[in-house]
């Protein structure tokens, strides 16, 4: 892998790949970490962190918000309960109170989702119902 570098990734890592190198990566995961600290975005974490703290399902679809919720954790290292506490109180209050009422106890983020997702599907079939009328 390490010789299949191009472009400006060669040229950062040569000096420590060279043979006669002083000090040479000891693995790939070095040098990877070394590709990393050079081209990731240094805030990335912290605009992370900022956009998961102000996310709130408010008036978009479930699956929207979910998208947004997984995409924004997925740089961040919580664990399943805290996502699971978190999206609680980032849902919307229809949710809430479902959730509320609700005596399942959910054992993963998955199947908290699954319980939302079709909460969500049937409150909004309900909502067309009763404006269709």
């Amino acid at each position: 892998m390490i010789f299949r570098l191009e472009g400006d990734a060669d040229q950062q890592t040569y000096a420590k790949r060279r043979v006669d190198a002083f000090s040479f990566y000891q693995s790939l995961s070095e040098l990877l970490k070394h590709l990393k600290e050079i081209y990731e975005d240094q805030n990335l974490i912290q605009k992370c962190r900022c956009k998961y703290v102000a996310l709130k399902q408010l008036n978009k679809l479930f699956s929207s918000f979910y998208s947004e919720f997984t995409r924004i954790f997925s740089f961040l290292n919580y664990d399943d309960i805290i996502l699971m506490n978190d999206i609680q109180n980032k849902i919307n209050n229809r949710l809430q109170n479902a959730l509320s009422v609700c005596l399942i106890e959910f054992s993963s983020l998955d199947k908290l989702k699954i319980f939302l997702q079709d909460v969500n599907n049937k409150q909004r079939v309900n909502y067309q119902l009763r404006d269709e009328q």
